[in-house]
C-alpha cells in the first residue's frame, strides 16, 4: 500500500478550504468533484510537503458526513492508501481485527477506481484506493 491522502469533513468546501489554506502551507488544489452516489462533494490540496488533504462535504442526503459534523467526532476522518490489489489488502486489514464500513464501491474522485473504508483496532478509518491499473478481484464485503 501506498500513502494517498488524508480526509477531512467539512461542512462546506469553500470554507474548508479557506481555512486549511489558512492554518497550512497548502500550494496548490484540484478541482471540486461531486459524487452522486456517495453523496459528497470532495477536493484535494496538496501541502508544501506534497501531502495530499482531501475535503469531504455533504452533497444529498443521506451522506457520510453530515452526522460527524453534527457530533463533532471523526471530523479528521481517514487516512488513505492506494492498492494494487483491492481484495488482499482488504483480507489484510480485516485480519488484523479491522471492521468494514460498508461494500467497495466507484468513486468520481478517483475515475470510478472502487474505494472501501475500515475502522481500525485503533479507533481509526482507513480507505483502501484501488489503483488504475488493477482490480484486485471481485473485491466485496468480508463481513
Amino acid at each position: 500500500m501506498i500513502f494517498d491522502h488524508i480526509g477531512l469533513f467539512v461542512k462546506d468546501i469553500n470554507y474548508g478550504r479557506q481555512q486549511l489554506q489558512a492554518l497550512l502551507p497548502i500550494v496548490s488544489w484540484t478541482e471540486v468533484t461531486e459524487d452522486p452516489l456517495m453523496k459528497v462533494r470532495v477536493q484535494f490540496g496538496i501541502d508544501s510537503s506534497n501531502i495530499r488533504y482531501e475535503l469531504v462535504a455533504p452533497f444529498g442526503e443521506p451522506n457520510p458526513v453530515s452526522g460527524a459534523l453534527a457530533s463533532g467526532a471523526n471530523i479528521l476522518n481517514h487516512v488513505a492508501y492506494r492498492c494494487d490489489d483491492l481484495t488482499a489488502a482488504m483480507k489484510a486489514l480485516y485480519g488484523q481485527g479491522a471492521l468494514q464500513i460498508g461494500e467497495p464501491q466507484a468513486a468520481v474522485a478517483f475515475g470510478g477506481r472502487r474505494v472501501v473504508f475500515f475502522l481500525t483496532p485503533l479507533n481509526f478509518i482507513v480507505e483502501l484506493v484501488e489503483n488504475q491499473s488493477k482490480r484486485g478481484g471481485e473485491g466485496g464485503s468480508l463481513k
